[in-house]
């Protein structure tokens, strides 16, 4: 598989930041901008619009879907946490703590959403009549990052003390599993500075490994599976469970692609538009695989496509 297996959608202008990515049960793709303070609605017909969030150095980063036709997204310089849908800002809640630097974000079925406040170790909650309630995490200096849910309890990466974090209870301090502490390893080996996280159907978390160049799978009794990537200095980024007990990954330095399928088996392919670095990442639930890439493009790996190279 190549770089032309990918279908691109231009979708805004190199010098917008293309950077965080997430699908809508309507079909909708979104992205935020961050040089542009604005997010951009990619309909399911291709049909584009975009939308000012009202700070144009507000540095719009992560998103997730809040309803069937809007998104929760993350404001990091604008310290915000905002729901926009097609028309616009329909929420907007500035944080209690100045300079919190609101990073990953998700939104739950009950129709609370939860971020992490990466410069000020602390995860957040907005609940469904709009109050914001901050927790420390416990872990100073541990710069939490990007979040995700299995639907009852929370997950999140703390990429400078190499763990990723499970919290169940939004008072509760979180439990923590470190990675990159086997029985036997080289004290002296590179230590992990876990990135993107996802949940899978069966309840496993996915966790990038940009420093030590791995995508681990950490499974319901808290076991950890390493899945070293065949790329020099990849650095895998982005991640996104498949349908079927595997992951999609990314790796920003090397612009590729990754998959891990359930018999542990890695494939990587060539992103199209080097050198422009992929961000966002999106396994649709239509079966194709979407990469925002910095230039302003959407790679679709459409299903077909994936059928073709042998990858399930």
């Amino acid at each position: 598989m190549t770089a032309s297996s990918f279908v691109l959608h231009d979708l805004a202008d190199e010098t917008d930041g293309a950077f965080g990515l997430a699908e809508t049960a309507d079909g909708a793709l979104w992205c935020t901008l961050a040089r542009t303070g604005s997010v951009v609605r990619r309909a399911a017909d291709g049909q584009l619009t975009r939308i000012d969030l009202g700070d144009s150095a507000g540095e719009p980063a992560s998103v997730a879907a809040a309803t069937d036709d809007s998104v929760w997204l993350t404001e990091f310089a604008g310290n915000r946490i905002l729901r926009v849908d097609a028309r616009g800002v329909r929420f907007s809640a500035l944080l209690p703590t100045p300079g919190a630097g609101p990073s990953g974000i998700i939104g739950l079925d009950d129709g609370t959403v939860w971020f992490t406040e990466g410069r000020a170790d602390a995860v957040g909650r907005v609940d469904i009549l709009g109050r914001v309630s901050e927790f420390d995490t416990g872990i100073p200096g541990g710069t939490p990052g990007a979040i995700a849910s299995n639907g009852t309890s929370l997950w999140f990466s703390l990429s400078t003390a190499g763990a990723v974090a499970h919290l169940r209870g939004g008072d509760s301090r979180p439990s923590l599993i470190a990675l990159g502490e086997a029985e036997g390893r080289d004290p002296d080996s590179v230590r992990a500075q876990p990135d993107g996280v996802s949940v899978g159907a069966d309840g496993s978390l996915w966790v990038a490994d940009a420093a030590r160049g791995l995508v681990c799978r950490i499974d319901r009794r808290g076991e950890v599976r390493e899945f070293r990537v065949p790329s020099r200095g990849g650095r895998p980024s982005a991640v996104a469970a498949d349908a079927v007990g595997g992951c999609w990954f990314t790796l920003r330095s090397s612009h590729e692609l990754g998959h891990v399928g359930g018999d542990g088996e890695v494939t990587l392919v060539a992103l199209p538009d080097a050198p422009a670095a992929p961000r966002g990442l999106v396994a649709s639930a239509s079966g194709s695989v979407w990469v925002a890439l910095e230039s302003g493009v959407l790679a679709e790996l459409t299903a077909d496509g994936i059928g073709a190279a042998g990858i399930r």
